[in-house]
């Protein structure tokens, strides 16, 4: 129960905090699941991920489309689909990634990844070009 009501809260505050044209709507309605993807804030990030309660994090898996690459800071931006083990709509999100794992992906590359969710913190655990 308590995760159900922290995820209609994040909708909620989600669609309170973007307006959206009816010809926004028609077209979000009309656009395949994966392109209905959500950008979450951090903080929307943070409140989903306060619902873990394994402090050993929960390990998921992915597939998605890889949006920015950021060597320096070392994170891949992915758009992914649902990730059924978390619970977690489809969205796209920052993960922590080796400087190894940085070098195989480039943007707009379609990959599928596993990653360890511990908090607000998502580590990216194998990732390979999309079969």
């Amino acid at each position: 129960m308590k995760l159900l009501t922290s995820l209609l809260t994040v909708a909620l505050l989600a669609a309170c905090s973007q307006e959206t044209s009816s010809a926004d709507t028609a077209a979000n309605a009309a656009a395949s699941p994966e392109a209905q993807s959500m950008d979450m804030s951090e903080a929307e990030h943070q409140a989903m991920d306060s619902t873990t309660d394994d402090a050993a994090g929960t390990p998921a898996a992915a597939s998605g489309t890889v949006e920015s690459v950021d060597a320096e800071a070392g994170k891949i931006v992915i758009a992914h689909g649902a990730v059924d083990a978390l619970e977690w709509p489809a969205m796209t999100m920052g993960f922590s990634a080796t400087h190894e794992q940085i070098q195989t992906v480039q943007p707009g590359q379609r990959v599928d990844f596993e990653f360890l969710s511990q908090g607000s913190k998502n580590t990216i655990t194998s990732i390979a070009p999309a079969q």
